[in-house]
């Protein structure tokens, strides 16, 4: 059993009562793609309200908590998992009351009653949510009476919400000088990098790995040189593909997700199916081709204004095996024609 969620200040978030108080951010379980979705609504408060701090409150588990935990330092003060404000009612209203008072409360969730919840029982000045017609919220975004379907454009809007107008959403992640000299060590100037990324949670969310394998000899034909992201679990991928694309370049990232970020700075363009890694790519702000398949592309596509999506039911399906490598290989020249970001 998770022991249970504790809702003390911590000691350098203690402050005299004059002193602003924190925005709470209420999200569900939260994988490393989840996370980043909501990175740019992040980003846009905290530039927004910069003497605010940020608690992140997550119903069980979040990747703000532990993947992402480095890259956050700078724009989350405190970061609460299994909060235990879902079900069952009561024992939810008693946590709710636990929790300090919020300048204003933004609740990502979907459920109504926990969401209503949130809203009568924690002491705000402001409360933002999902809820369709934004239903709960102080008031609703300039101009929009229904929310976005997309998790990150709907996450944004409540920052707009908040705000009164346009967000500031766009940036990066940070990498230390160790990271960045391993990463340009291992993909030295001179070359055009393409960025690989064979792997997700959900087999039925991958493009088959000859696809990818001939992909790479693809791009290496063209001058290109690709680059494969392998995740730690994805040992017997790796000596596949290194066998069936010999041209490609397989840096180790494994240690720390911060290599792969700066990895990732250092490509013209990449390739990636719908996870974690390809919103990574997307936060990083390297120019993307999302492949997509059985999933909604409409709600999961990555946030970035340097996208392609390519998807299956554009070729008559919604399984990853009916996208051609031929329409992969046109979304990467097409990136690559529009210099979102120089070449390496």
């Amino acid at each position: 059993m998770s022991p249970a969620p504790s809702f003390e200040t911590p000691a350098s978030e203690a402050q005299p009562s004059a002193h602003p108080r924190p925005i709470a951010v209420l999200v569900d379980r939260e994988g490393l793609g989840d996370s980043l979705l909501k990175l740019p609504f992040l980003r846009a408060v905290r530039r927004a309200y910069p003497d605010h701090p940020v608690w992140w409150i997550a119903t069980h588990q979040t990747s703000m908590a532990r993947e992402l935990a480095p890259f956050m330092r700078p724009l989350l003060a405190n970061v609460i998992e299994n909060a235990g404000i879902t079900t069952p009612p009561l024992p939810v209203i008693a946590n709710l009351r636990k929790l300090p008072p919020f300048e204003m409360v933004f609740d990502s969730r979907t459920r109504g009653l926990t969401v209503l919840l949130a809203r009568l029982f924690l002491k705000h000045r402001g409360f933002y949510c999902c809820l369709p017609g934004y239903l709960f919220s102080s008031r609703r975004p300039p101009g929009r009476f229904s929310r976005p379907r997309g998790i990150a454009a709907r996450m944004l809007s409540l920052a707009e919400a908040a705000i009164g107008g346009p967000a500031d959403w766009e940036g990066g992640l940070p990498v230390s000088d160790a990271a960045r000299a391993f990463a340009a060590a291992t993909l030295p100037d001179g070359a055009t990098y393409v960025g690989l990324a064979p792997g997700s949670r959900e087999p039925r969310k991958n493009w088959p790995r000859e696809r990818f394998a001939a992909l790479a000899e693809r791009l290496a034909a063209s001058g290109r040189t690709p680059v494969v992201f392998i995740g730690p679990q994805e040992t017997a991928v790796r000596d596949e593909l290194r066998r069936a694309a010999p041209s490609a370049i397989f840096p180790d990232t494994t240690a720390r997700l911060e290599l792969a970020v700066a990895i990732a700075e250092r490509l013209a363009a990449a390739v990636a199916n719908d996870s974690g890694i390809g919103h990574l790519l997307a936060a990083t702000r390297t120019p993307l081709v999302s492949l997509f398949g059985p999933t909604e592309v409409a709600r999961w596509a990555p946030f970035t204004r340097h996208g392609i999506v390519v998807s299956a039911k554009d070729f008559g399906g919604d399984t990853m095996e009916h996208i051609p490598v031929d329409a992969a290989f046109a979304a990467v020249e097409t990136l690559l024609a529009q210099d979102g970001r120089p070449g390496r």
